[in-house]
Formats: C-alpha cells, sequence, structure tokens
C-alpha cells in the first residue's frame, strides 16, 4: 500500500485532482448558465431557486471529495479510479441538469447518491492507514452512508416534500465531519494542500468568468456602453483575482491544527458570489436585465464574495481580524452607494471601483507579516 501523501514533503495538488476540477467546473457551468437568461428583464423566483438547490450539493460533492483526498489521498490505483468513476457521474449529473430540477430528478439524485457512497466507501477503506486515528475515517464513512440514505429516500416523496427530506440528507453530510471530528479528533488538514485546491478551483471559475465574458461580447451591436461595460468587466476580474490571492500567503503560512472546515465551507458562498458576479457581468453588456434585479443581484454577489473570502481569513490569522471587518464594512457599503447608480453599465463601473478601494485597503496590513514569499 502507497503511504499518505499527507506526510510528503512539499505537497502540492496530483495530477488527478486538477482533472477532477475541471470536471467539476463542468458542472458548475451547467448550473451557473441557469441565471445567463432574464424573463423580460427579471429574474424568475423559481429559476434562482434552482440555480440555489443545485450549486450546494454540487459544492459539496467537490467539498466532501477534497476533504478526503486532503487527509487520506495515497494516490493509489483504488484510489485512481474511484475518483474517475465519480468524475463520470459528474459527467451524467452535469448533463442532466436544467432549469426544471424535477424533471430529471430520480437520475440526478441517483448519480448524487452513487458519488456519496463511493467517497464514504473510500473513508471506510482509509482505516487502515492511520494507526491512532483510523477510526474517525471508518466512523464518519458509515455516517456518511446514512446520510447519503436520506438523500435518496427523497425520490418517494412528491415535491416540494422530496426537496425538504433530500437537503436534510445533505446537511447531514455537511455537519457530519464536524461532530464526528470534534469527538473523534482527525489529522488536521493539511493547510498548504487545502489551500491550493481551493485556490486553483477559484481561479478555473475565474476563467469561466473570463467565459462569460466572451460570450456576451458575440453578437451584439457595439456602442460606448458596450465598450466601456466590456472593459469594466475585464478590469473586475482581475480585481477580484488580486482581492482573492494578495493575502493567500498568510493562509498557506497558517501553523494552527485547522480542520479546513472554515476554509471549506467559507468557500460556498465566495463560489455563488463569483457565479453571480459573471452573470451580472454578461447581463451589463448585453443590457438584457432590469435595473432594480442588477442592483439586488450585485449586493448580494459583492455580500457572498467577501462574506466567503474574509471568514477564513478571519479564523485562521487573528492578528488581522481588525483590518478585516473595517475593510469589509468600508466596501460592502460604498457597494451599497453605487448600486443606486441610473445605469447598470455605470454600477458596474461602481462596484469594480469599490473593488480596487478594496486592494488598496489590504495594503495597511501587508506590514504586518515580514516573511512573505
Amino acid at each position: 500500500m502507497k503511504s499518505l501523501k499527507y506526510y510528503e514533503k512539499n505537497r502540492h495538488a496530483t495530477w488527478l485532482e486538477l482533472f477532477f476540477d475541471l470536471i467539476f467546473v463542468v458542472a458548475i457551468g451547467k448550473v451557473t448558465h441557469i441565471l445567463g437568461d432574464v424573463h423580460q428583464g427579471h429574474f424568475e423566483h423559481e429559476q434562482l431557486w434552482t440555480f440555489l438547490l443545485l450549486f450546494v450539493p454540487l459544492w459539496w460533492l467537490w467539498s466532501s471529495h477534497t476533504i478526503y483526498s486532503n487527509r487520506f489521498d495515497t494516490d493509489s490505483n483504488p484510489h485512481r479510479l474511484a475518483t474517475l468513476f465519480i468524475m463520470l457521474l459528474l459527467i451524467v449529473l452535469s448533463a442532466l441538469i436544467g432549469e426544471k430540477p424535477e424533471v430529471n430528478y430520480p437520475l440526478v439524485i441517483a448519480c448524487y447518491f452513487g458519488i456519496r457512497v463511493i467517497i464514504s466507501i473510500m473513508y471506510i477503506s482509509s482505516r487502515s492507514k492511520l494507526d491512532g486515528r483510523g477510526e474517525f475515517a471508518s466512523r464518519l464513512g458509515f455516517a456518511l452512508l446514512v446520510s447519503a440514505v436520506v438523500t435518496i429516500s427523497s425520490v418517494l416523496f412528491d415535491p416540494p416534500m422530496r426537496y425538504l427530506v433530500a437537503y436534510f440528507g445533505i446537511f447531514l453530510d455537511v455537519l457530519l465531519p464536524v461532530f464526528v471530528g470534534s469527538i473523534l479528533k482527525p489529522l488536521p488538514a493539511h493547510t498548504e494542500h487545502l489551500v491550493e485546491r481551493l485556490g486553483l478551483l477559484t481561479l478555473i471559475l475565474l476563467g469561466e468568468s473570463v467565459i462569460s465574458l466572451s460570450a456576451g461580447l458575440s453578437n451584439i451591436q457595439w456602442d460606448r456602453y458596450n465598450v466601456m461595460t466590456a472593459i469594466t468587466g475585464f478590469i473586475m476580474i482581475c480585481s477580484i483575482w488580486w482581492i482573492y490571492f494578495e493575502s493567500f500567503y498568510l493562509l498557506s503560512n497558517n501553523e494552527s491544527n485547522m480542520t479546513g472546515h472554515a476554509l471549506i465551507y467559507s468557500h460556498l458562498f465566495l463560489f455563488m458570489g463569483l457565479a453571480l458576479l459573471a452573470n451580472l457581468i454578461r447581463h451589463a453588456i448585453l443590457n438584457d436585465i432590469a435595473i432594480r434585479d442588477f442592483q439586488i443581484m450585485s449586493i448580494i454577489g459583492m455580500a457572498l464574495f467577501f462574506i466567503g473570502k474574509q471568514y477564513g481569513y478571519f479564523i485562521a490569522v487573528p492578528k488581522i481580524r481588525k483590518y478585516i471587518l473595517q475593510n469589509t464594512l468600508i466596501v460592502l457599503s460604498l457597494g451599497g452607494l453605487v448600486i443606486f447608480m441610473p445605469r447598470v453599465e455605470y454600477i458596474l463601473v461602481g462596484l469594480t471601483a469599490t473593488m480596487i478601494c478594496y486592494v488598496f485597503l489590504n495594503f495597511r496590513y501587508r506590514g504586518i507579516f515580514i516573511n512573505r514569499p
């Protein structure tokens, strides 16, 4: 049996993990596309709920596999085969995703169940990989099987009860690693590896934002507003990259015994914020959205992005908590002001300016840490 990659010096994401991320983004792209259309300038309530109901389970599939790999990956043939089969189910699942989740619901939930079962078996089989803490892997694996059974049992019910049952099982899935970990004390998260995985996925999702920007520029009638919006959209994406990765080294250098849950769970909000902002850039270019909807989704997207980005730092780096609270309050307050501008193009410019403002605000605590790479 191969040894755990957890103990390798200078550990990095494996080629298989990078491949897994690409497949995952295909599925996330299908979900994000649900917000790509508006109806007479407005998002429909069913459209927004569908986005939320599909986004959370997909995020958890990626997160749960990442949590497992962070501690128990051996890059062995069984691990590779299990991960590749998960990727196959993700492809099938992404092909079934649409704006009407009830149409293919049994097949979608079956794919989700299959992935959860594979991850559970991976946990259970990892018991022998650790001497003192193998019980954590075994118990968590069996607990996750129970929550997976709860989720698939939702096919026995009609809407909306089936969604309540399915999400009850999903929330059990999300909370079980925390509860089991608090009792059995698993290995601390491999911080450098976890931060790298999150950063790589964020980078790929930013690439999806560029694709959304490019798609919005196809077959449009060019005018000064389109040009301004396209340039502003790209500057916003660059600003998001700068905000996310400028202080990334603070997480990588963190030496506490983190479980990693703060980083994993906060990125749900960050990823959702990125999805909303990417769609808003596209709608601003097409000018096909009512300004009221644009205002609401803009402030929600900004809030989700900054809350998701900041919470992990707030937990992991206590030295900068004061700056985190101040900077976040300033940028969200500015964002709340600029959304009242008279055109969606101007609002996008204002939101981009607030992000650039945040970049400069971050310079205030750079001197606190001397050993920056």
